[in-house]
């Protein structure tokens, strides 16, 4: 019962996301920079600790003149090959030259392979995860429709075979939508 409950709350966290988005950039009669800002898609690639490399996308909803909202799903193979998603908000630090830093936090779900003993052999299986994440890094323009970015989170589940993960991808940035 517990698996459907975490996919509503992240759903309904989404679909909340995407109304403020929606309901800032038609309803609100001053042009912030936050309405301005295009929806960002960043295909990466990650290395990092055990069984944290992964191939995988993010995409970023802006909400306002610094924060977003994103969610995040990442093939990665493992213990088993598997996909796993995050949503999580993205702060905007103040621009230094080119370069923006932010810091990011959310929550997610993973999956993971375990070892089920049983009287009559060892057997593998899997299991599902809520997962918490923190970290942050750097997005840079090279044009107003893609640029370049490198984050760094460290994910933590909650099961006791789920694990901690640090990891760092390299993705490159296309921005869709309005400016």
């Amino acid at each position: 019962m517990k698996k459907p409950t975490v996919l509503a709350w992240l759903t309904c966290a989404l679909l909340s996301a995407h109304g403020i988005a929606h309901a800032q950039s038609t309803g609100n009669t001053t042009d912030d920079a936050g309405s301005r800002r295009p929806i960002e898609i960043t295909p990466y690639v990650s290395l990092g600790s055990a069984n944290a490399s992964a191939v995988g996308a993010a995409v970023r909803w802006p909400i306002g003149s610094r924060l977003g909202v994103e969610l995040e799903t990442e093939l990665r193979r493992a213990e088993i090959t598997a996909v796993n998603m995050a949503l999580s908000l993205v702060y905007d630090l103040p621009t230094i030259g080119r370069v923006t830093p932010y810091v990011a936090g959310g929550v997610g779900l993973e999956r993971y392979g375990k070892v089920i003993v049983q009287p009559h052999g060892i057997l593998a299986g899997t299991d599902t995860a809520v997962t918490v994440n923190a970290g942050g890094g750097i997005r840079m323009p090279v044009t107003d429709r893609w640029g370049v970015r490198s984050d760094a989170r460290w994910t933590n589940g909650d099961g006791p075979n789920a694990g901690e993960r640090w990891r760092v991808y390299n993705g490159a940035t296309l921005a869709v939508g309005k400016r």
